[in-house]
């Protein structure tokens, strides 16, 4: 069992590209659902509970998930598994990087990647949301955490309010560079990030502002969290190497990321002690379906962004269907990587 945890996390860190939407429809794909890990009904409190906690909430389920397979030692396993691996391909493609994001061949490789990603997080939404006769409510629900997340309320919020007027329905019815300052810095943004690792952005502003990065190398730090595979919080992981070298790398990473595992097992004692309770039902079930909106949001900004003619619609589309037919979401997408860059090549013959 523990090595089975750690042989999944590892490969899930190592291939999970996309970001922190598309690492949920990997884990809903890969471990949610009957004879897997845990039921679909498991998995939406979790993506709830992660919501409402600091830290990436992609990195945060996969712990909970570790937990739910292997108790606190599977939670522990889940957690690096899934985020050594990439800080290590991060840490080994930032001196790189530069040069490799300009070159036809990447770009064309990461527009296969991101239709592909954009077909993945569909399938997962619609195979989490229930049949709409059966549940309208939870359609309701995450369409109203869709809508306020289109309206700029940050996602912790989102998943706070709508569990609370769930709650308040039920009751109505029952009554200077140093890589020590670089881990401090990283630590108190871990221990204060709230939703998905898109929301460092801001945060990591303040490098420039002491001085620790110029704004383009800043960007290059951002980029490369894109792009590579595993938590998008691995940006930390580039960006102290760029303030700090090889020290400022790995103390950033420990930093981001330990107030993740204290809340996560915080959050393994709450669920547990709230199972079954009406009111935490009720909490939970609407912050699940405001957990759903932000998916959907998130794969409108993503669509938005990627879909921008009929070629790109189709090849979405043929992703999508292949996903329908049982194909494996992570030979998919390194099938439609590998075809977005031998097409870019094509294009530039």
């Amino acid at each position: 069992m523990p090595w089975e945890i750690l042989k999944t996390f590892v490969w899930l860190g190592l291939t999970a590209f996309g970001g922190p939407a598309a690492h949920f429809a990997v884990f809903q794909r890969l471990l949610v659902g009957k004879g897997k890990w845990v039921s679909k009904e498991q998995y939406l409190k979790m993506l709830a509970a992660v919501n409402l906690i600091p830290g990436p909430n992609s990195t945060e389920t996969a712990m909970l998930l570790g937990h739910a397979r292997g108790g606190a030692r599977g939670l522990l396993l889940a957690g690096f598994g899934f985020i050594v691996p990439a800080a290590l391909v991060t840490l080994a493609l930032v001196a790189l990087y530069q040069e490799a994001a300009s070159l036809r061949f990447t770009q064309g490789a990461f527009l296969g990647l991101k239709l592909a990603v954009l077909a993945l997080i569909t399938q997962a939404l619609w195979d989490l949301l229930p049949h709409p006769r059966k549940l309208p409510q939870t359609w309701l629900l995450a369409l109203s955490g869709f809508v306020m997340a289109g309206l700029g309320l940050v996602e912790w919020a989102v998943v706070l309010l709508v569990g609370l007027v769930m709650v308040l329905g039920r009751s109505t019815k029952m009554l200077s560079v140093e890589p020590i300052g670089l881990f401090w810095f990283f630590l108190l943004v871990g221990s204060t990030l709230f939703g998905s690792g898109y929301v460092l952005i801001g945060l990591m502003q303040e490098m420039v502002t002491r001085g620790w990065l110029s704004p383009g190398e800043l960007l290059d730090a951002l980029a490369l969290g894109q792009i590579t595979p595993g938590p998008l919080l691995t940006t930390a992981t580039a960006a102290g190497y760029l303030a700090a070298g090889f020290p400022g790398a790995v103390l950033s990473t420990v930093g981001i990321f330990l107030p993740s595992f204290v809340f996560t097992f915080l959050v393994v004692g709450v669920l547990r002690r709230l199972e079954g309770h009406p009111l935490a039902e009720a909490f939970l079930k609407g912050a699940s379906g405001a957990a759903l909106g932000l998916i959907a949001w998130a794969l409108w900004l993503l669509g938005r962004e990627t879909l921008v003619g009929w070629g790109e619609l189709l090849v979405a589309l043929l992703a999508l269907i292949l996903l329908l037919r049982n194909f494996h979401p992570l030979p998919l997408l390194g099938l439609f990587a590998l075809g977005g860059a031998l097409w870019s090549i094509g294009m530039g013959c």
